[in-house]
Protein backbone atom coordinates (compact mmCIF):
# COMPACT_ATOMS: atom_id res chain seq x y z
CA UNK A 1 0.00 0.00 0.00
CA UNK A 2 1.41 3.38 -1.01
CA UNK A 3 2.40 5.77 1.75
CA UNK A 4 0.20 8.87 2.12
CA UNK A 5 1.74 11.89 0.40
CA UNK A 6 2.63 15.06 2.34
CA UNK A 7 2.91 18.61 1.07
CA UNK A 8 6.20 20.35 0.29
CA UNK A 9 5.59 22.73 3.20
CA UNK A 10 5.13 19.80 5.57
CA UNK A 11 8.34 18.23 4.36
CA UNK A 12 10.38 21.40 4.76
CA UNK A 13 8.82 22.04 8.15
CA UNK A 14 9.73 18.53 9.29
CA UNK A 15 13.32 18.87 8.06
CA UNK A 16 13.53 22.20 9.88
CA UNK A 17 12.43 20.61 13.15
CA UNK A 18 14.90 17.76 12.72
CA UNK A 19 17.78 20.19 12.10
CA UNK A 20 16.72 22.43 14.98
CA UNK A 21 16.89 19.54 17.45
CA UNK A 22 20.11 17.93 16.24
CA UNK A 23 22.81 18.63 18.89
CA UNK A 24 25.59 18.78 16.31
CA UNK A 25 23.80 21.13 13.91
CA UNK A 26 22.57 23.40 16.69
CA UNK A 27 26.13 24.47 17.50
CA UNK A 28 28.54 23.82 14.65
CA UNK A 29 31.75 25.38 13.35
CA UNK A 30 32.46 25.39 9.64
CA UNK A 31 35.70 26.34 7.90
CA UNK A 32 35.69 27.72 4.38
CA UNK A 33 36.36 30.53 1.94
CA UNK A 34 33.94 33.46 1.56
CA UNK A 35 32.23 33.73 -1.85
CA UNK A 36 29.32 35.74 -3.30
CA UNK A 37 29.36 38.22 -0.39
CA UNK A 38 26.29 40.51 -0.40
CA UNK A 39 25.88 43.29 2.17
CA UNK A 40 22.15 44.05 2.13
CA UNK A 41 20.71 47.50 2.83
CA UNK A 42 18.90 45.97 5.83
CA UNK A 43 22.28 45.41 7.47
CA UNK A 44 22.19 41.63 7.01
CA UNK A 45 25.02 39.92 5.14
CA UNK A 46 24.60 36.94 2.83
CA UNK A 47 27.42 34.82 1.39
CA UNK A 48 28.60 31.29 0.72
CA UNK A 49 31.30 29.27 2.42
CA UNK A 50 33.05 26.97 0.00
CA UNK A 51 35.92 24.54 -0.22
CA UNK A 52 37.28 22.61 -3.18
CA UNK A 53 34.28 20.29 -3.32
CA UNK A 54 31.17 22.04 -2.04
CA UNK A 55 29.55 25.16 -0.62
CA UNK A 56 26.86 26.23 1.87
CA UNK A 57 24.73 29.37 2.04
CA UNK A 58 25.36 31.59 5.08
CA UNK A 59 23.37 34.29 6.82
CA UNK A 60 24.84 36.90 9.19
CA UNK A 61 22.26 39.09 10.95
CA UNK A 62 22.91 42.84 11.28
CA UNK A 63 23.23 42.58 15.06
CA UNK A 64 26.08 40.08 14.51
CA UNK A 65 27.68 42.22 11.80
CA UNK A 66 28.12 45.10 14.26
CA UNK A 67 30.12 42.82 16.56
CA UNK A 68 32.62 41.66 13.94
CA UNK A 69 36.23 42.29 14.89
CA UNK A 70 37.22 42.68 11.24
CA UNK A 71 35.56 43.27 7.88
CA UNK A 72 34.67 40.27 5.72
CA UNK A 73 35.89 40.17 2.14
CA UNK A 74 35.68 37.88 -0.87
CA UNK A 75 38.20 35.04 -0.73
CA UNK A 76 38.81 35.40 3.00
CA UNK A 77 39.30 32.13 4.88
CA UNK A 78 37.17 32.03 8.05
CA UNK A 79 35.68 29.73 10.68
CA UNK A 80 31.95 30.38 11.12
CA UNK A 81 30.16 29.33 14.31
CA UNK A 82 26.38 28.93 14.24
CA UNK A 83 23.48 26.59 13.55
CA UNK A 84 21.96 24.97 10.47
CA UNK A 85 18.35 25.79 9.61
CA UNK A 86 15.93 25.45 6.70
CA UNK A 87 14.34 28.31 4.82
CA UNK A 88 10.99 26.64 4.32
CA UNK A 89 9.67 28.84 1.50
CA UNK A 90 12.76 28.32 -0.61
CA UNK A 91 13.41 24.74 0.39
CA UNK A 92 17.12 25.23 1.11
CA UNK A 93 19.16 25.16 4.25
CA UNK A 94 21.78 27.65 5.41
CA UNK A 95 24.23 28.32 8.17
CA UNK A 96 22.99 31.03 10.54
CA UNK A 97 26.21 32.52 11.85
CA UNK A 98 26.64 33.73 15.44
CA UNK A 99 30.37 34.42 15.43
CA UNK A 100 33.21 34.63 12.92
CA UNK A 101 36.90 33.97 13.43
CA UNK A 102 39.70 34.46 10.98
CA UNK A 103 41.30 31.18 10.02
CA UNK A 104 44.97 31.76 10.63
CA UNK A 105 46.60 35.16 11.00
CA UNK A 106 46.34 36.13 7.35
CA UNK A 107 42.81 37.55 7.50
CA UNK A 108 43.50 39.45 10.71
CA UNK A 109 46.68 40.85 9.24
CA UNK A 110 44.72 42.13 6.24
CA UNK A 111 42.19 43.80 8.56
CA UNK A 112 45.04 45.26 10.63
CA UNK A 113 46.80 46.78 7.62
CA UNK A 114 43.53 48.13 6.23
CA UNK A 115 42.64 49.99 9.46
CA UNK A 116 46.22 51.17 9.90
CA UNK A 117 46.21 52.73 6.43
CA UNK A 118 42.81 54.35 7.02
CA UNK A 119 43.81 55.99 10.33
CA UNK A 120 47.17 57.03 8.92
CA UNK A 121 45.41 58.81 6.06
CA UNK A 122 43.30 60.64 8.65
CA UNK A 123 46.54 61.82 10.36
CA UNK A 124 45.82 60.04 13.66
CA UNK A 125 49.46 58.93 13.81
CA UNK A 126 51.00 62.37 13.14
CA UNK A 127 53.58 63.68 15.61
CA UNK A 128 51.91 67.09 15.78
CA UNK A 129 49.05 65.55 17.77
CA UNK A 130 51.30 63.75 20.28
CA UNK A 131 51.02 65.17 23.81
CA UNK A 132 54.20 65.28 25.94
CA UNK A 133 54.50 62.89 28.86
CA UNK A 134 54.98 64.91 32.10
CA UNK A 135 58.51 64.73 33.53
CA UNK A 136 57.43 64.42 37.16
CA UNK A 137 53.88 63.02 37.41
CA UNK A 138 51.93 62.88 40.66
CA UNK A 139 48.95 60.81 39.50
CA UNK A 140 49.10 57.92 36.99
CA UNK A 141 46.01 56.15 35.63
CA UNK A 142 46.00 52.55 34.39
CA UNK A 143 43.33 50.97 32.17
CA UNK A 144 43.67 47.19 32.05
CA UNK A 145 42.26 44.00 33.56
CA UNK A 146 42.24 44.16 37.37
CA UNK A 147 43.18 40.46 37.57
CA UNK A 148 45.93 40.24 34.94
CA UNK A 149 49.68 40.22 35.45
CA UNK A 150 50.05 43.61 33.76
CA UNK A 151 48.50 45.62 36.60
CA UNK A 152 50.69 43.91 39.18
CA UNK A 153 53.83 44.67 37.19
CA UNK A 154 52.80 48.30 36.63
CA UNK A 155 51.98 49.00 40.29
CA UNK A 156 55.10 47.23 41.54
CA UNK A 157 57.31 49.17 39.13
CA UNK A 158 55.76 52.56 39.91
CA UNK A 159 55.92 52.09 43.69
CA UNK A 160 59.52 50.93 43.45
CA UNK A 161 60.52 53.92 41.38
CA UNK A 162 58.55 56.55 43.30
CA UNK A 163 56.23 55.55 46.19
CA UNK A 164 54.84 59.10 46.32
CA UNK A 165 53.04 58.69 42.97
CA UNK A 166 49.33 57.82 43.13
CA UNK A 167 48.13 54.96 40.91
CA UNK A 168 44.48 54.90 39.77
CA UNK A 169 43.28 51.59 38.33
CA UNK A 170 40.29 51.84 35.99
CA UNK A 171 39.31 48.24 35.17
CA UNK A 172 38.35 47.13 31.67
CA UNK A 173 37.79 43.93 29.72
CA UNK A 174 40.89 43.48 27.55
CA UNK A 175 40.03 40.30 25.63
CA UNK A 176 36.93 38.96 23.87
CA UNK A 177 33.82 40.30 22.14
CA UNK A 178 33.09 43.14 24.57
CA UNK A 179 36.68 44.21 25.17
CA UNK A 180 36.96 46.96 22.54
CA UNK A 181 33.85 48.77 23.77
CA UNK A 182 34.98 48.30 27.39
CA UNK A 183 38.44 49.82 26.76
CA UNK A 184 37.08 52.75 24.72
CA UNK A 185 34.45 53.52 27.35
CA UNK A 186 37.06 53.32 30.15
CA UNK A 187 39.29 55.87 28.37
CA UNK A 188 36.40 58.30 27.93
CA UNK A 189 35.14 57.86 31.50
CA UNK A 190 38.62 58.24 32.99
CA UNK A 191 39.07 61.56 31.14
CA UNK A 192 35.81 62.84 32.61
CA UNK A 193 36.36 61.66 36.20
CA UNK A 194 40.10 62.20 36.66
CA UNK A 195 40.99 65.34 34.72
CA UNK A 196 43.90 66.01 37.09
CA UNK A 197 45.70 62.77 36.14
CA UNK A 198 49.12 63.39 34.58
CA UNK A 199 49.36 60.32 32.35
CA UNK A 200 47.31 57.24 31.45
CA UNK A 201 48.69 53.76 30.73
CA UNK A 202 46.43 51.61 28.51
CA UNK A 203 47.31 47.99 27.81
CA UNK A 204 47.60 44.35 28.83
CA UNK A 205 50.09 41.49 28.92
CA UNK A 206 51.12 39.33 25.99
CA UNK A 207 49.05 36.90 23.97
CA UNK A 208 48.16 35.81 20.45
CA UNK A 209 47.03 38.24 17.77
CA UNK A 210 43.46 37.25 18.58
CA UNK A 211 44.01 37.96 22.30
CA UNK A 212 45.38 41.44 21.56
CA UNK A 213 42.89 42.24 18.83
CA UNK A 214 40.76 44.69 20.84
CA UNK A 215 43.70 47.12 20.69
CA UNK A 216 43.43 46.95 16.88
CA UNK A 217 39.81 48.09 16.90
CA UNK A 218 38.89 51.49 15.45
CA UNK A 219 36.70 52.42 18.42
CA UNK A 220 39.70 52.03 20.77
CA UNK A 221 42.08 53.89 18.45
CA UNK A 222 39.75 56.90 18.26
CA UNK A 223 39.24 56.93 22.04
CA UNK A 224 43.02 57.02 22.51
CA UNK A 225 43.36 59.86 20.00
CA UNK A 226 40.56 61.90 21.65
CA UNK A 227 41.99 61.57 25.17
CA UNK A 228 42.95 64.88 26.79
CA UNK A 229 45.30 63.02 29.14
CA UNK A 230 48.57 61.78 27.56
CA UNK A 231 48.39 58.03 26.89
CA UNK A 232 51.15 55.42 26.92
CA UNK A 233 50.21 52.29 24.94
CA UNK A 234 51.48 49.15 26.68
CA UNK A 235 50.23 46.04 24.89
CA UNK A 236 51.85 42.61 24.83
CA UNK A 237 55.57 42.07 24.39
CA UNK A 238 58.26 44.05 22.61
CA UNK A 239 57.58 42.37 19.24
CA UNK A 240 53.83 43.05 19.40
CA UNK A 241 52.62 46.14 17.56
CA UNK A 242 48.96 47.14 17.71
CA UNK A 243 47.05 50.11 16.27
CA UNK A 244 46.95 51.92 19.63
CA UNK A 245 50.78 51.97 19.62
CA UNK A 246 50.67 54.32 16.63
CA UNK A 247 47.84 56.52 17.92
CA UNK A 248 49.07 56.86 21.51
CA UNK A 249 51.34 59.69 22.63
CA UNK A 250 54.03 57.14 23.50
CA UNK A 251 54.49 53.41 22.87
CA UNK A 252 55.99 51.11 25.49
CA UNK A 253 57.34 47.65 24.68
CA UNK A 254 55.66 46.09 27.75
CA UNK A 255 53.44 47.18 30.65
CA UNK A 256 56.51 47.26 32.91
CA UNK A 257 58.32 49.49 30.41
CA UNK A 258 55.27 51.78 30.36
CA UNK A 259 55.52 52.24 34.14
CA UNK A 260 59.21 53.07 33.78
CA UNK A 261 58.50 55.62 31.03
CA UNK A 262 55.66 57.20 33.00
CA UNK A 263 57.44 57.57 36.36
CA UNK A 264 61.09 58.62 36.76
CA UNK A 265 63.00 57.00 39.62
CA UNK A 266 62.88 59.03 42.82
CA UNK A 267 66.69 59.01 42.85
CA UNK A 268 66.52 61.28 39.80
CA UNK A 269 64.75 63.88 41.92
CA UNK A 270 67.30 63.55 44.71
CA UNK A 271 70.27 63.70 42.32
CA UNK A 272 68.82 66.76 40.65
CA UNK A 273 68.39 68.52 43.99
CA UNK A 274 71.88 67.52 45.19
CA UNK A 275 73.43 68.73 41.96
CA UNK A 276 72.01 72.19 42.42
CA UNK A 277 74.37 75.00 43.57
CA UNK A 278 72.87 76.68 46.70
CA UNK A 279 74.04 80.11 45.49
CA UNK A 280 72.44 79.58 42.12
CA UNK A 281 69.25 78.33 43.78
CA UNK A 282 69.20 81.44 46.02
CA UNK A 283 69.80 83.72 43.05
CA UNK A 284 67.09 81.95 41.07
CA UNK A 285 64.69 82.49 43.98
CA UNK A 286 65.65 86.17 44.19
CA UNK A 287 65.12 86.51 40.45
CA UNK A 288 61.69 84.94 40.75
CA UNK A 289 60.76 87.33 43.58
CA UNK A 290 62.02 90.34 41.62
CA UNK A 291 60.14 89.22 38.56
CA UNK A 292 56.97 88.85 40.64
CA UNK A 293 57.47 92.33 42.15
CA UNK A 294 57.90 93.86 38.71
CA UNK A 295 54.78 92.13 37.53
CA UNK A 296 52.83 93.42 40.56
CA UNK A 297 54.12 96.97 40.07
CA UNK A 298 53.20 96.84 36.41
CA UNK A 299 49.71 95.66 37.31
CA UNK A 300 49.36 98.40 39.96
CA UNK A 301 50.44 101.08 37.47
CA UNK A 302 47.87 99.82 34.98
CA UNK A 303 45.22 99.82 37.72
CA UNK A 304 46.10 103.40 38.79
CA UNK A 305 46.03 104.57 35.20
CA UNK A 306 42.66 102.91 34.64
CA UNK A 307 41.27 104.38 37.88
CA UNK A 308 42.46 107.89 36.94
CA UNK A 309 40.88 107.53 33.53
CA UNK A 310 37.60 106.43 35.09
CA UNK A 311 37.66 109.35 37.56
CA UNK A 312 38.36 111.80 34.71
CA UNK A 313 35.40 110.43 32.79
CA UNK A 314 33.14 110.90 35.83
CA UNK A 315 34.42 114.45 36.35
CA UNK A 316 33.58 115.32 32.75
CA UNK A 317 30.13 113.82 33.16
CA UNK A 318 29.57 115.87 36.33
CA UNK A 319 30.59 119.08 34.53
CA UNK A 320 28.14 118.34 31.73
CA UNK A 321 25.37 117.65 34.26
CA UNK A 322 26.17 120.93 36.07
CA UNK A 323 25.88 122.84 32.81
CA UNK A 324 22.52 121.21 32.15
CA UNK A 325 21.32 122.08 35.65
CA UNK A 326 22.53 125.69 35.35
CA UNK A 327 20.74 126.09 32.04
CA UNK A 328 17.47 125.27 33.77
CA UNK A 329 18.07 127.57 36.80
CA UNK A 330 15.60 130.55 36.50
CA UNK A 331 17.96 132.83 38.41
CA UNK A 332 20.58 132.46 35.69
CA UNK A 333 18.07 133.81 33.18
CA UNK A 334 18.00 137.13 35.08
CA UNK A 335 21.60 137.78 34.08
CA UNK A 336 20.39 138.17 30.52
CA UNK A 337 18.15 141.18 31.48
CA UNK A 338 15.00 139.29 32.31
CA UNK A 339 13.07 139.54 35.62
CA UNK A 340 11.12 137.07 37.73
CA UNK A 341 7.91 138.02 39.59
CA UNK A 342 6.46 136.79 42.88
CA UNK A 343 3.34 137.91 44.68
CA UNK A 344 3.44 139.27 48.22
CA UNK A 345 3.19 135.68 49.53
CA UNK A 346 6.28 134.59 47.59
CA UNK A 347 4.40 132.60 44.94
CA UNK A 348 5.83 132.71 41.44
CA UNK A 349 3.64 134.52 38.91
CA UNK A 350 3.82 133.38 35.31
CA UNK A 351 0.57 134.81 33.86
CA UNK A 352 -1.01 138.27 33.78
CA UNK A 353 -4.36 136.78 34.70
CA UNK A 354 -2.98 135.96 38.13
CA UNK A 355 -2.42 139.69 38.87
CA UNK A 356 -5.09 142.15 40.01
CA UNK A 357 -5.00 145.93 40.14
CA UNK A 358 -3.35 147.12 43.36
CA UNK A 359 -1.55 143.83 43.96
CA UNK A 360 1.88 143.99 45.60
CA UNK A 361 4.59 142.36 43.44
CA UNK A 362 8.18 141.38 44.13
CA UNK A 363 10.14 141.88 40.93
CA UNK A 364 13.45 139.96 41.09
CA UNK A 365 16.38 141.17 38.99
CA UNK A 366 19.99 140.05 38.80
CA UNK A 367 21.19 142.68 41.29
CA UNK A 368 18.18 142.96 43.60
CA UNK A 369 14.42 142.87 44.16
CA UNK A 370 11.91 145.67 43.47
CA UNK A 371 8.63 145.83 45.42
CA UNK A 372 5.88 147.39 43.29
CA UNK A 373 2.12 147.92 43.31
CA UNK A 374 0.07 147.16 40.22
CA UNK A 375 -1.58 150.19 38.64
CA UNK A 376 -2.87 148.54 35.49
CA UNK A 377 -2.99 144.99 34.05
CA UNK A 378 -3.06 144.45 30.33
CA UNK A 379 -4.13 140.97 29.31
CA UNK A 380 -3.93 139.46 25.85
CA UNK A 381 -7.37 138.16 24.90
CA UNK A 382 -8.11 137.42 21.23
CA UNK A 383 -7.82 140.64 19.19
CA UNK A 384 -8.11 142.79 22.28
CA UNK A 385 -4.80 144.11 23.50
CA UNK A 386 -6.03 144.37 27.09
CA UNK A 387 -8.22 146.19 29.61
CA UNK A 388 -8.02 147.60 33.10
CA UNK A 389 -8.42 145.09 35.86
Amino acid sequence: MAQKAISVSQLNNYIGRVLATDPLLMNISVSGEIANLTKHSSGHWYFSLKDSGSKINCFLASMRVSKLRFDLEEGMQIVAHGSVSVYEKGGYYSLNIREVEAEGEGALQIAYEKLKAKLSDECLFDEEYKKPIPSFPKKVGVITSPTGAAIKDIITTIKRRNPLVSVLLYPAIVQGDQSAESIARAIKDFNKKFKDADVLIVGRGGGSIEDLWSFNEEIVARAVFDSKIPIISAVGHEVDYVITDYVADLRAATPTAAAELAVPHIDNYIDRINSCDPKRMYQALVDRVNFAENEINHILKECNSNIKSIIKDYENQIKLLKLDIDSYNPLNVLKKGYAAVKDENGKWISSAKDITKGAILNVMMQDGTVVAQTIKVEKKNGNKKGKDA
